[in-house]
């Protein structure tokens, strides 16, 4: 047999850098990209943009009804479906729920940051039940949000 033959070399660190000194920023620069304080005038608004924001202000005051659900989502419908459909299954059933209790004369709307809840763990874990406030306007529109 024949003997392995060991090579050892000597390993040299990388030479230093310098590591050049970041300037401080100046207070000014920093605030000039925060979008909180931006404020955007009427005109820069598209025609839709428009449209939604006068819809928004005008929804504020016809609040007819409002209510807290807490609403089983696994219990109706997504446990019987396949994972892969399991989120889609839940906004189904929320919407369902809605129409049942809410008994719209319009349409029922469901907001984003509730979509966004349900899909937040993907298309095969929404939740098992979900807390929502529900307004009903004059119109008879119901809209459901995040409680």
């Amino acid at each position: 047999m024949a003997k392995k033959k060991i090579i050892k070399k000597k390993v040299t660190p990388p030479p230093e850098e310098k590591i050049e000194e970041i300037e401080e920023i100046p207070k000014e620069d920093v605030d000039a990209f925060e979008l909180k304080e931006a404020t955007v005038s009427e005109e820069e608004l598209s025609e839709i943009e428009q449209e939604i924001k006068e819809a928004e202000t005008e929804f504020d005051e016809e609040i007819q009804e409002e209510r807290y659900y807490v609403v089983p989502l696994a219990k109706k419908g997504f446990e019987k479906s396949p994972r892969w459909k399991r989120s889609k299954k839940a906004m189904i059933v929320l919407r369902e729920f809605l129409t049942r209790h809410m008994k719209p004369e319009g349409d029922v709307f469901i907001s984003q940051e509730l979509n966004e809840r349900v899909w937040e763990n993907g298309i095969k874990n929404p939740p098992r039940k979900i807390r929502i406030r529900v307004t009903k306007s004059v119109d008879g529109v119901v809209r459901a949000y995040l409680a």
